[in-house]
């Protein structure tokens, strides 16, 4: 039930759906099913859940953010500042994460946070 609870706030939180039924491509892509699959395996509680929310929300902001901060700086070496930025936004995350969860959750995390990595790469990809 928190599962749902979780989801459905955070569909909400992220953007203004149409009462049209919801398909994969519809949902963000920190939500993505493929991803889902290892939320849900991390049985996460109430004070989980929000922590993830406010670290998920800070990630993708921080992504966005360190994208256009690098292309407005310009000089030499833009992608691989980017990419050295990104990964430092995901592992303030991680680091945020790994303190509020358990040790047996560790594992669906990584997979999630590896999966994650993978998704907005072919997303920012698409772009």
């Amino acid at each position: 039930m928190k599962k749902i609870t979780l989801l459905i706030a955070m569909l909400m939180a992220t953007s203004a759906w149409s009462e049209s039924t919801i398909t994969p491509e519809d949902l963000p892509p920190w939500l993505n099913p493929e991803l889902l699959v290892h939320i849900s395996a991390m049985k996460m509680n109430e004070s989980q859940i929000k922590e993830f929310r406010e670290g998920i929300k800070e990630c993708v902001s921080g992504l966005q953010s360190v994208v256009k901060r690098e292309i407005r700086k310009g000089g030499v070496n833009i992608p691989k500042r980017i990419k050295r930025s990104i990964n430092r936004q995901y592992g303030e995350f991680d680091k945020r994460m790994k303190a509020s969860l358990t040790e047996s959750q560790l594992e669906p995390w990584g997979s999630y946070l590896e999966g994650l990595k993978v998704v907005m790469a072919e997303r920012a990809m698409k772009r």
